[in-house]
């Protein structure tokens, strides 16, 4: 039997699209304004950012939303194979290409061979270009995925994006690009950082699904295929997984092919556990490697109150994480947005329960340690000697604990004498 979920690739078919109605309307109604304005849409990793162009470039979809296909051209560029060696002109010749592939104006096609065979394509044979895109009354619209590796590449300076703005506003050009975070954010240079290019977007944050969503995900998954998980199954799914599209798609994946081979129910949860944990550990790692030290700690301390489990709780107020790092306020507003976390009523969440699985693992792995905990102490008094004696003498049990590559991380977080008394509670409360 086919399994009817997918984790590996974005979503095509708009039919299997679920939810993000409020960031289609936006995109659709800049798009339909009298600017045809352009939007940045912004998320962390496998968030579903793919899917949401694929599904935005559909003609159906497109049709539905008032853009007749007659007059708009749509493009979508996957700019993950810009590197170092990728120039301006490289990069306009291949957008240029995808551009005639989809007109069927053949003048405009031409006009499209004649601007990338130039051996300079500068700003201004890209304007009398786009004088003949307005003059045939079409309008383009570029769906750059992945666009901050044109922003960070040093091949792309100020003129470029000066030249961009200036086509998206005075043509019949609308860009659509998607991005880690924030474009300004991903820049390689402060004066492309300064460029007024980025004051032509409105942001859009695409987070994770919400619980309606993730229910119709499911439901509309299983329809018809004569497989129903179980209540008890699907609050271990959400438990896991929470409602991050990507990791919900791949813990039901695993749990019908459970169902698949005939297994009982305490063999379906104990293939789903094997299997899901394998699958999203390393994008659990790609989370963790982007985040700096202060999103870090927040996280850590999000998943070791979450271990601590003290009356079954699993949200956490700002108060108690203040009391565990005073500045929690600064950052748990980034972590949201990124969707690693959860801001409800009753305070915060790690978005699901892998991810605290995986840091309290990734912290406490000390048998990748290159050197004993003796011979790190002896290379590392100078760390040590940030903190005060009562300091060191608190930590002495835990640091062994602690995964070499994390010490440096913990000192500093128990450096604050606000937060040490209760960093190291908890540490040895989970850890000891």
């Amino acid at each position: 039997m086919e399994n009817p979920f997918t984790y590996g690739n974005p979503i095509s078919n708009p039919a299997r699209f679920i939810g993000r109605r409020r960031e289609v309307e936006q995109v659709f109604s800049r798009l339909r304004n009298a600017e045809a304005e352009s939007t940045s849409i912004m998320g962390e990793r496998r968030v579903g950012k793919t899917s949401l162009l694929h599904y935005l470039m559909h003609k159906d979809v497109r049709a539905h939303y008032g853009l007749e296909s007659d007059r708009y051209i749509f493009v979508y560029s996957d700019l993950q194979m810009v590197d170092a060696n990728t120039t301006p002109i490289r990069f306009s010749q291949r957008l240029l290409h995808q551009i005639g592939l989809q007109t069927q104006d053949v003048e405009l096609k031409q006009m499209i061979d004649a601007a990338r065979n130039q051996e300079v394509i500068d700003n201004f044979i890209m304007a009398d270009l786009f004088d003949g895109v307005d003059a045939k009354n079409l309008h383009v619209v570029l769906l750059l995925d992945e666009f901050e590796k044109v922003t960070g590449n040093p091949n792309f300076g100020p003129d470029f994006f000066y030249g961009l703005r200036s086509l998206a506003i005075q043509h019949n050009l609308t860009l659509i690009t998607c991005s880690r975070s924030e474009l300004i954010e991903l820049t390689h240079s402060e004066a492309i950082r300064s460029s007024p290019f980025f004051n032509i977007f409105a942001n859009i944050n695409v987070r994770l699904f919400s619980e309606a969503e993730a229910h119709s995900l499911i439901t509309s998954a299983l329809s018809g295929c004569g497989i129903q998980f179980t209540e008890q199954e699907l609050f271990k799914i959400f438990t896991l997984a929470g409602y991050h599209p990507f990791f919900l798609q791949a813990a039901c994946y695993f749990l019908f092919d459970a169902y698949t081979q005939d297994l009982s129910l305490e063999g379906r949860s104990q293939y789903l556990l094997q299997h899901y944990r394998q699958e999203v550990a390393a994008h659990l790692d790609d989370y963790w490697r982007n985040s700096p030290d202060n999103e870090k700690i927040v996280l850590t301390a999000l998943a070791l109150l979450e271990r601590d489990g003290k009356a079954g709780k699993h949200t956490f107020s700002l108060g108690q994480l203040q009391e565990l790092y005073a500045r929690s306020d600064q950052t748990l507003g980034r972590l949201e947005k990124r969707s690693l976390l959860v801001n409800r009523d009753d305070g915060y969440t790690l978005f699901n329960l892998a991810f605290g699985e995986w840091i309290i693992r990734e912290i406490s792995d000390t048998m990748s340690d290159p050197l004993s905990y003796e011979d790190w102490l002896k290379n590392n008094q100078g760390t040590l000697e940030r903190l005060s004696k009562g300091a060191r003498q608190e930590l002495g049990e835990i640091l062994p604990r602690i995964a070499a590559s994390y010490r440096d991380l913990l000192i500093g977080w128990a450096s604050d004498p606000r937060n040490l008394i209760a960093v190291v509670g908890l540490l040895r409360t989970v850890l000891v």
